[in-house]
This record gives C-alpha cells, structure tokens and sequence, in this order.
C-alpha cells in the first residue's frame, strides 16, 4: 500500500514538474509565444489564497469530512484508505498546479513566491511517507492487511519462569 500511493505521489509531482518546466522553457525559447499575458493585479492575491485554501485548509477538510462519514464504522477498508490518501495526494498537487500558473503568469514576485512556499509545504506533508501512514491506519481504524509479514514466536519454557520468580522471593 505505502509503495503504490508513493508511485501515485511521484507520478503527479513529475507531471507537474514537466509542465512546469515545459512551460519555462516555452517562455524561454519563444518570448513571443510563451510570453505571459497581461494579467491584472488581483490575480496575485487570488492565486495565493487558492494555493493556501488547496494546500492547508483542503486536507483538513477533507480529513474531517472522511473521519465524519466513516465515524459509525468500526474498521475502514484498505482500499476505500488508499483513496482516501490518493484524494489527499491530488489536494496537494492541485497546490502545485496553482503555484505553476501563478510562476508562469505576471504575478508579483511577493505573491509568486508565497504560492512556491505554500506548494512546497504541501508537496513536503503529502508525502505518504511510513510514519505518517501508520499513524492514518491506526486513527482511521484501517483494517489489518491479511499479508503480515510472519511473527517470531518465542516459547519459553514455564518452569525457568516459576525458578526465576521463586529465587526473587
């Protein structure tokens, strides 16, 4: 599960890096063609407060809004998780793609950079990494994968305990 939601995470962020930086070279090579147009001075502001929205209040949102309709459940299923954390991953990417057209638009340098700022937290907390979703499958109540790695189990024999104990005494 943690591998193909990092494939998931890594195939979005290349996306948008290529278009990024298709984009930017775009700009480079034919100033005419790729030149950014005109655009008017409430566009900085309005692009930094839809990254912001995207990049913190969309996941908080959307955890509460899944945490609200699986309440009544007492396990989660791993794949209904799996879209639930993918959901989280696109949230984030859409911080990306904000910040991508407010770097190829003419915005303020202020604003541009605040969206880049923005887009990288984002990009840094939507990571799927181990810790993180451990720690989704505990609070979400994930059902146990039925591919757990065998446990060691270790028998010991009852009488070394009783001695133990008895020499204690």
């Amino acid at each position: 599960m943690e591998l193909q939601l990092k494939r998931i995470y890594l195939r979005w962020l290349t996306a948008v890096a290529l278009v990024w930086s298709g984009g930017r070279v775009l700009q480079h090579v034919m100033p005419g063609l790729g030149a950014p147009p005109h655009v008017s001075v409430s566009s900085g502001p309005a692009l930094f407060i839809l990254t912001a929205v995207c990049a913190l209040a969309g996941p908080i949102l959307y955890r509460t809004l899944f945490a609200y309709h699986k309440r009544a459940c007492v396990q989660i299923s791993t794949t209904a998780f799996i879209r639930f954390e993918r959901d989280l991953i696109l949230i984030g990417m859409a911080a990306l793609a904000l910040a991508m057209v407010a770097d190829m638009l003419a915005v303020t340098s202020f604003y541009r950079s605040g969206t880049l700022l923005i887009a990288l937290y984002a990009a840094y907390c939507g990571f799927p990494s181990q810790k993180r979703l451990t720690l989704d499958r505990r609070l979400y109540r994930v059902a146990a994968d039925h591919r757990k790695p065998p446990t060691l189990v270790v028998h010991r024999n009852p009488a070394v305990r009783q001695t133990r104990a008895s020499k204690a005494r």
